[in-house]
């Protein structure tokens, strides 16, 4: 064959690859779109009587998140089809034949894997926290111009801190309008202080809070001697779904921010973040494991749509002599155990810390949980080629 013939065979290969990964990228987007993330977030935003309008501008900031989560399996999806088809057609033997070894068949997925590794990067990195940013001052914009949903059975609204801490949640049982029934408020935004608050009855709207009446009120605390009870006829809140009764709390965030130290990770790229981290380290404050493992995933996810195709081209290659393709379906289990493996070590380093005699500090540890998927499946694929390429 002439020396541009391999430039030939890559440009036939990219092309069927790239048809599929579009393909795959629309169909696995519509899945995880209306199966997981759209369900649960307007379940999530139609809690607050959020008007269609925004609720459905606020739906559409939440795709590209569903984008950059399904890159790595439309990545591999595109490579197994494109060389179980080649396969089949006796077309890898082809190339075989004319001196192209399964190296050099590689070029074309490894060009796609970078591709797709570098998009993931730009959409989680970029486009996600600004989507999660403008998402999040719609939400709290429409909650203090809003009321409670209509034509509601019940209503639970619950806050949370810059760690995914439980703050404040409120259970109203039963409403009519502003009209409140049985209702109960707790309040864990007051170190080692539970409040809790219990009325039969009451009010609400946005200039004066949360009118109650007939309230049981509890105070609990690590010591004793401080817990109380009580009960009141009358009783207002004002604070919970209120943002100008926040204040402190923007003070304390905005603050953290003018500092450099807010670990959001949801609202941060790369860079931010880890400049956030080593800063709080600086001042010798507390940064939680999970942030840390979603810092890390922010590279380790995007290269995962790399180091998945090098198992997917191997196992989707079979001699013509064994009749059977059970590769294709080891290429199916294959990244299945990717999955189980980024979950695994995320799991593993959010609960548990071995230094291995010392020899490793806790973020050095979270950095080894955090990469050691991408090590795994990378040693695999390589192995798979190897061996393959000594069996064509």
């Amino acid at each position: 064959m002439t020396a541009l013939a391999p430039k030939l065979v890559d440009r036939y290969i990219l092309k069927q690859l790239i048809d599929y990964f579009l393909l795959g990228v629309v169909v696995f987007t519509l899945i995880a779109f209306f199966s997981d993330t759209l369900l649960k977030f307007i379940r999530e935003v139609q809690k607050y009587g959020i008007p269609f309008g925004t609720l459905l501008t606020m739906v559409g900031l939440q795709l590209p998140k569903s984008v950059a989560l399904v890159l790595p399996a439309s990545a591999f999806l595109a490579v197994l089809m494109v060389f179980n088809q080649l396969n089949n057609q006796f077309e890898v033997i082809a190339f075989r034949m004319n001196g192209i070894s399964l190296w050099r068949l590689m070029v074309p997925p490894i060009l796609l894997g970078l591709f797709c590794s570098g998009l993931a990067y730009s959409i989680n990195d970029f486009i996600v926290p600004w989507c999660n940013v403008k998402t999040m001052q719609m939400k709290e914009q429409a909650i203090r111009n809003g009321s409670l949903p209509a034509n509601g059975t019940s209503f639970m609204h619950k806050t949370f801190d810059e760690d995914h801490n439980l703050q404040q949640m409120i259970y109203i049982s039963h409403y009519q309008g502003r009209n409140l029934g049985d209702s109960t408020i707790i309040d864990l935004s007051k170190p080692n202080v539970m409040q809790i608050f219990q009325s039969r009855s009451g009010t609400w709207d946005n200039a004066s809070g949360w009118n109650l009446k007939n309230v049981n009120a509890y105070v609990v605390t690590k010591d004793k001697d401080q817990s109380s009870a009580g009960h009141l006829e009358a009783f207002t809140l004002r604070g919970l779904m209120k943002d100008e009764d926040k204040v402190s709390k923007r003070e304390e965030a905005e603050r953290r921010r003018a500092q450099g130290i807010d670990t959001n990770s949801d609202q941060q790229n790369f860079a931010d973040l880890w400049s956030a981290i080593q800063k709080r380290e600086a001042l010798g404050k507390d940064v939680k494991n999970n942030t840390y493992l979603r810092l890390w995933a922010k590279l380790t996810w995007p290269l995962s749509c790399l180091v998945i195709i090098l198992s997917a081209v191997p196992l989707s290659l079979t001699p013509p002599r064994q009749g059977s393709n059970r590769g294709f379906v080891y290429a199916i289990i294959i990244l299945f155990l990717f999955y189980m493996l980024f979950n695994s070590f995320q799991s593993l380093g959010r609960f548990y810390y071995f230094d291995f005699d010392g020899m490793l500090s806790q973020p050095a540890y979270l950095a080894l949980v955090s990469w050691m998927p991408i090590l795994i499946m990378a040693v695999i694929g390589i192995i798979l080629i190897q061996r393959k390429s000594l069996t064509l």
